[in-house]
């Protein structure tokens, strides 16, 4: 008789089990078209509760011990959206609400009318932002952190024809330095007659302003030409000077071998002439711009410029962005240049299989998940971000289905327990 109670109670516990898998399928396949969600598996465990005849244990049926997240990488999907983003490995996102933080690997994110970057629930983002801490911190699109605004260094490589017509150096118009005075009635058509070549670099004040340097190459000797670069007197001269008239700012006399190499360039990370150009309007006039004609030749060819570098980048509003596999997020600014904002957080835990779901694409830390680490994406155990891309579920719906096939036979099997013992019951009874 105990036998047959323990068979009852074997039933009733079998079919609760059973349903409570049978659940956890039916949460898996409703699931799996949510972004970055995890499959779930309920573990089974057997009972003990008495019921000892002949030295022999008696079981009474299963439970479900736990419901187990599985986190296995995610088919990655392309989508082209921006701020769409999948980690590739190891880590989840960090969000904000108020004070409490969550973990997701939903990164479909969105920037809210402040500029902060989301997820869909309407919490923030943490990351590394450029001007920050070094903590995770929320990371706002329109703070953006523009290094180098005012030019500091220009630099210019060429070639000067070797076999170019040659000037008397006195015979190069005289055009005074800003500040000397009254400007002098040199044009710039002056001076383009008498130089063998002349190029042009926009460069940048600290307050972002642009403004033009023309440089002339003339050709006074053999195997030397002289280089002297002029601004606009109206952007320089306080009052504003007459438009179209040149300062002079910088000179350099340039030597070449007889191979065509330069006698003396500038050493390495030196210049050919330095000046603070006195710009009229507010920025800062004590600011030196390096000026370096290096590597220049001497050939029989006509003169020509291979390249023209600056680090000034000026002002720009943020048309776009752009977010690298390690999580770092630019500003592609209205003037063509890229300014760092930050970068995405990820945070790992010892046990990523112990956070607990709370709904929303959200997990939230446990005990058993042990503390947050937080790092950088590709960076020593962290995945990398896949900018314009979204993990998918990890739901295998023919493998669900297979599985539902087993529980629910599974379930009929115990509810039959149940039916075959309260026959024999019955029979029981009858005997009376």
């Amino acid at each position: 008789m105990p036998s047959i109670i323990n068979g009852l109670f074997s039933g009733r516990s079998g079919i609760a089990s059973h349903g409570t898998a049978i659940a956890v399928v039916g949460d898996n396949i409703s699931n799996a078209s949510t972004i970055g969600y995890k499959s779930s598996r309920a573990e089974f465990s057997d009972l003990i509760a008495g019921g000892q005849t002949a030295g022999k244990v008696v079981g009474s049926g299963s439970a479900t011990s736990a419901v187990s997240t599985i986190f296995s990488q995610g088919t990655v999907e392309f989508t082209s959206r921006t701020l769409d983003l999948a980690i590739d490995g190891n880590g989840l996102f960090t969000v904000l609400k108020g004070q409490q933080r969550f973990y997701t690997r939903a990164g479909n994110f969105k920037i809210d009318e402040e500029g902060f970057v989301t997820d869909q629930n309407g919490y923030y983002v943490l990351g590394f932002p450029a001007n920050g801490t070094g903590a995770l911190e929320k990371v706002n699109v329109n703070t953006v952190s523009q290094d180098s605004v005012g030019t500091t260094a220009v630099s210019i490589s060429g070639n000067l024809d070797a076999s170019a017509d040659l000037v008397v150096a006195a015979s190069i118009p005289a055009v005074t330095a800003p500040g000397a005075g009254a400007p002098s009635t040199t044009e710039y058509s002056d001076l383009n007659a008498v130089a063998e070549f002349s190029t042009v670099v926009d460069i940048f004040d600290s307050l972002g302003s642009e403004h033009t340097v023309t440089n002339f190459f003339f050709h006074t000797a053999a195997n030397t030409y002289i280089v002297r670069s002029y601004v606009n007197s109206d952007e320089v001269d306080s009052p504003v000077g007459t438009p179209g008239l040149p300062r002079q700012i910088g000179s350099v006399t340039m030597a070449f071998n007889s191979d065509g190499s330069r006698t003396a360039p500038p050493a390495v990370g030196g210049s050919d002439f330095s000046y603070a150009i006195p710009w009229n309007n507010g920025s800062d006039a004590t600011a030196t711009v390096d000026f370096s004609f290096d590597p220049f030749t001497q050939f029989a060819a006509s003169s020509n410029i291979n390249s023209v570098t600056q680090d000034g980048k000026g002002i720009g509003t943020v048309g776009n962005l752009s977010i690298d596999n390690d999580g770092s997020i630019f500003a592609l600014l209205s003037n063509g240049q890229a300014a760092i904002i930050g970068t995405f957080g990820l945070s790992n835990f010892a046990n990523p299989e112990g956070l607990t779901r709370i709904g929303n694409n959200l997990l939230q830390q446990s005990p058993e998940s042990g503390a947050p680490i937080i790092g950088e994406p590709a960076s020593g155990s962290f995945g990398s971000i896949k900018a314009g891309s979204l993990e998918l579920s990890t739901v295998d719906i023919a493998d669900q289905f297979v599985k539902l096939i087993t529980l629910q036979r599974g379930f009929q099997a115990n509810s039959r327990i149940i039916t075959t013992i309260n026959q024999l019951l019955n029979e029981i009874i009858q005997l009376a």
